[in-house]
């Protein structure tokens, strides 16, 4: 079940969407999910843009600082839980956190289905620009700029129509959940 969240809209927030939004801001290329499997019909293994503020914790065990902006995007994230009193105060931690972008583009449009990790786990995305719906367990979310969704499970996307899609992702371990 998708879960829209309210956005306070702070200045942290304005701040950090101003920098990813900038044409200065740093993008590493990469592809969405495992390129060796193979994808599920009409879908893709969809390259993207990614800058990761926080990295997976599952290729070295834990996760670690990759960007210089991982404090006020993990400031944003705070003040988005805290907005929506999602969690209780100390009873959940952000496993991943980045800011994707994905471009229009001719062919197949759905990135392939997966789960972000194989442990029980939220994931919050922002809009920040573009469209491009998010398909959770079934279920379409066709995004506003600034929106933001809670969910769990399976799930893929949709490329914009047009420009860019650019999103900030992040995973958030619940404690004793």
């Amino acid at each position: 079940m998708i879960r829209l969240l309210k956005n306070k809209q702070t200045e942290n927030y304005q701040e950090l969407k101003k920098k990813v939004l900038s044409d200065t801001f740093f993008w590493h290329w990469g592809q969405s999910t495992d390129p060796s499997v193979p994808p599920t019909k009409g879908h893709i293994h969809m390259p993207y843009y990614r800058h990761s503020f926080l990295t997976r914790p599952e290729p070295m065990g834990f996760t670690f600082v990759e960007s210089e902006l991982a404090p006020l995007n993990i400031e944003v994230l705070k003040e988005i839980v805290e907005y929506n009193k999602l969690f209780d105060p100390c009873q959940y931690f952000f496993l991943r956190s980045s800011a994707n972008c994905n471009h229009a583009e001719g062919g197949i449009q759905l990135s392939e289905p997966h789960v972000d990790h194989d442990f029980p786990h939220w994931n919050m995305i922002v809009y920040l620009e573009g469209d491009g719906s998010t398909f959770v367990e079934g279920e379409e979310y066709a995004p506003q700029e600034d929106d933001i969704i809670l969910f769990k499970g399976e799930h893929y996307m949709q490329r914009p129509s047009k420009g860019r899609r650019v999103i900030l992702i992040s995973t958030i371990f619940e404690i004793n959940k």
